[in-house]
């Protein structure tokens, strides 16, 4: 081969199928289960990327996708083995890029380019996708549909809630003339059982779709029985697959909100202000803030600067109310994403207004400051001033003693 780098990738088959035997061992070796994944030799001028290693060859391992589904278009497109095989690659690598990459080019190459036009102005940054009245597509095989939902099902479980991507691939299905999209958003994908994705009594109504990442709770009645079966709903659904970023809708009679400035007045702050009214509840929330709370995860309905990490509000609820919750805090303060968020900023205000500048107090001020953008203003005021009275105080001390020692 002409170019210098020694592992294999997708276009090296395209271009010289004699390097196939090599593909074909990687793609058993996964079938199989026994495949391990490795890191290509340092070589000048080239990173090290994930690889298989097979008969003294490395393959990336993106390109072993790719070529799998290929090769499955080629002999007669089939969801099952497309889906089984991605998944295995998935359980494998992660939803990575290796992964991630291969299965959204399949959906450009195979549905997208085909049967779309790009109608963006040349000067544009966006692309804008519509269907082209001169290509047919009444002749496309139902599994490359569905293989196609699954791929957009990965995005809004797998990758930290890229419902964008989703909704594209939901719009290319739909408009290609396919009724799966809107079956999956009145079902879900229907790899949850129902009553995990599913609550109702006389005042409770939950309701959970995995496959758009929407969580809908009604509350007609505000006690502490509704609460606990909400807060267990929503512990037994993240103990399931449901994707970690989500939109959370709840309504209920009763809009409670924390003692805390600056909080988006919405759903799920109206959750927990209400729930943290039963201390009998105060285990349940804990048990969802830790369930919830993973970095580069997002409540999806709610953006820009009240954009929160889930767990937020059900953290900022215990930590508020009891400082027995120290720990939790601290957790929650060094895993959400201080680059994006800027809400745990309001609630260590709120919360030295009300405790002081405690022990725990300059923890978790000194936290909250090593991952946020911009600390709010009177935050900052009001360590500084405390400072000047520690060191004012530690002057006059030292002073003192002084004076009673010469005497």
């Amino acid at each position: 081969m002409s170019n210098k780098r020694k592992y294999l990738i997708f276009a090296d088959w395209q271009q010289d199928h004699s390097c196939a035997p090599y593909f074909d061992a990687c793609t058993q070796a996964i079938l199989d289960g026994t495949a391990r994944i490795s890191k290509t030799r340092n070589e000048p001028g080239y990173p090290q990327y994930p690889c298989f290693r097979v008969q003294g060859r490395e393959v990336l391992v993106g390109a072993v996708l790719e070529y799998y589904l290929y090769r499955l278009g080629a002999e007669g497109f089939d969801y099952e083995k497309a889906r089984n095989f991605s998944e295995q690659m998935r359980r494998l690598a992660g939803f990575s890029f290796e992964v991630r990459y291969p299965l959204s080019q399949w959906v450009k190459r195979c549905l997208r380019n085909p049967y779309f036009q790009n109608v963006a102005r040349e000067d544009s940054f966006y692309e804008s996708w519509v269907l082209n009245p001169n290509e047919a597509h009444d002749f496309i095989p139902e599994d490359m549909f569905k293989f196609a939902c699954y791929v957009a099902i990965c995005h809004t479980k797998y990758d930290a809630g890229d419902s964008y991507t989703a909704q594209q691939i939901f719009e290319y299905v739909t408009a290609l003339g396919s009724n799966i999209p809107a079956q999956l958003k009145k079902n879900g994908s229907g790899t949850l059982p129902k009553e995990v994705v599913a609550y109702k009594d006389a005042v409770l109504s939950c309701k959970a779709n995995d496959a758009f990442a929407t969580i809908k709770i009604t509350m007609k009645e505000d006690t502490e029985q509704s609460y606990a079966q909400t807060l267990d709903f929503l512990c037994t659904l993240l103990e399931a697959e449901f994707p970690r970023s989500y939109s959370f809708d709840f309504r209920t009679p009763s809009k409670n909100v924390l003692p805390i400035k600056g909080l988006p007045k919405c759903g799920v702050h109206y959750l927990f202000a209400g729930a943290i009214r039963y201390p009998a509840l105060y285990e349940k929330i804990e048990r969802y803030a830790r369930l919830a709370m993973r970095e580069f995860e997002w409540y999806i309905n709610l953006q820009d600067e009240k954009c929160a990490m889930p767990g937020t509000f059900a953290v900022f609820a215990l930590g508020i109310t009891n400082e027995k919750y120290h720990a939790l805090v601290c957790d929650y303060l060094s895993v959400c994403d201080g680059e994006h968020q800027s809400l745990q900023g309001d609630f260590v205000l709120a919360y030295i207004e009300q405790y002081g500048f405690t022990e725990k107090g300059l923890e978790l001020y000194r936290i909250c400051e090593e991952n946020i953008q911009h600390l709010p203003k009177k935050l900052m005021t009001l360590y500084k001033k405390n400072e000047k009275n520690n060191f004012t105080s530690h002057i006059y001390t030292t002073s003192a003693d002084s004076v009673g020692g010469i005497y």
